[in-house]
Parts: structure tokens; sequence; C-alpha cells
């Protein structure tokens, strides 16, 4: 029955063997020999794997299932583990993280003023508005861009200005958030956007560029030129 339960998250956790018993005799164990070593060593590994999944996962029920694991006494089957987890990541994990998302922002115009909210939770920054009369309209136009896209660590993970090159593309080929975003300034225009997760990468995530599931991502971006469709 415990081999069924394969996800990874728990092939992390399984491995976690410094929960042995109680913060008391955790601080106090010594590390005897290369066994003991490698086995803290692990458990540092497992730590921060677990932590970049989730770093509000709580460590005592982590380290109870492993105890039951080894003593063959779980508290869930199989199934029920399964049902679990998938309504976590699915639902409960999406719930949190809209919550994080709408504080963030909302701190976020506290401390500036000048950002803008919309319906759809896009808060931007206008610093050049650009020319008005040269707007992007529909998503059938094709536009000129550059920009610099970062997570809300700080992290850049694509930047037109490190690659010295131009974007140029149907702005119906763009996230939802970022069409948004370029349909509020015009040509030669320059803003700074935080995109919710929900219209911008949103629960896939984006492999090609490091980007994970349901993260909040900010771009700096600049609208060289428009080109409109014909009607």
């Amino acid at each position: 029955m415990r081999r069924a339960f394969s996800f990874a998250i728990v092939a992390l956790a399984a491995a976690a063997t410094a929960c042995g018993g109680g913060k008391g005799a955790v601080e106090s164990a010594a590390m005897r020999n290369d066994v003991d070593s490698m086995s803290y060593v692990l458990g540092m590994n497992i730590a921060y794997n677990l932590m970049e999944i989730d770093s509000t996962i709580n460590v005592d029920m982590v380290c109870m299932a492993i105890r039951d694991a080894y003593a063959a006494s779980e508290r869930m089957t199989a199934e029920e583990a399964r049902t679990s987890f998938l309504r976590f990541m699915n639902y409960d994990n999406y719930e949190r993280v809209q919550r994080i998302e709408e504080q963030f922002l909302n701190d976020l115009r506290a401390a500036d003023r000048k950002f803008v909210r919309t319906q759809s939770g896009l808060t931007y920054k206008i610093i050049e508005l650009g020319n008005p009369r040269e707007a992007v309209r529909t998503n059938r136009d094709t536009v000129s861009i550059v920009y610099k896209a970062s997570t809300v660590d700080g992290e850049v993970f694509d930047s037109t200005y490190e690659r010295g090159d131009t974007v140029r593309m149907a702005v119906g080929d763009l996230s939802k958030g970022l069409q948004e975003t370029l349909k509020i300034i015009g040509k030669g225009g320059h803003v700074e956007a935080w995109l919710p997760s929900r219209i911008g990468f949103g629960a896939g995530g984006c492999d090609s560029l490091g980007v994970k599931a349901n993260v909040m991502v900010f771009y700096d971006v600049e609208l060289l030129d428009v080109e409109r469709r014909n009607r």
C-alpha cells in the first residue's frame, strides 16, 4: 500500500530522517559517525526542497508522517493522502496564493499611490504615457516592445535589455496581463506592471522561462511601436 503512494513531495519527505523524536532530542543529537552526518545532510536537502514547494508546510506534521511511515502506522490510506494532496494543490493552495497576492498589491498601493488597480487585478504605474493616438486597439495589432520581467522576489527571468533585442509580436499572443498593460499606454509609453498569476502565467507557469506555477510577475515594459491591422 505504501509503495502506491508515489507523489514527489512524499518521496522527498520520506528521506528526512532527522525528525527522530521531538525537538529536544534533535537539538541534543550527536553526529557520531558518517551515517549520522549523511542523514543530517540529507535532511537539510529535503528541507530546502520542501521550502521550494511551500515554505508554510508544517514541519512537525512532516516529521510525524515520517515516524509513522517507518513504524508502518500511517494515519491516512494512500487514497486519502492522494485526495488530500490534490485538493491542497488544486484548490487550497490556489486560494492561499490569491490571498498573498492581494495583500502584496494592497500594500504596494498603500506605499505608492501612483499605482492603479484594475478589475482584473493588474496593478500598474505609468512612467511615460506615450502617444494615445497610436495606441493598441485590439489583440490583432502587432507591437514592438522591450522589457524586463521578474518574480516577486526580484529574480529576473526574462529581459530584452540584457539580450539587446526587441520583441515584435501580435498582442493576442501575449499573456492577458500584458495585453491589458499595453492597451493602457500609447506608442513611446513606459509602464511598470504587476501581473497576478491568474493573468500572468497561471497555474501552468512557464518551463522555458523557469517561472513556477501560480507566481505573480513584474514587468517594466516600453512600447516602441504599434502596427494596426486593417479592420
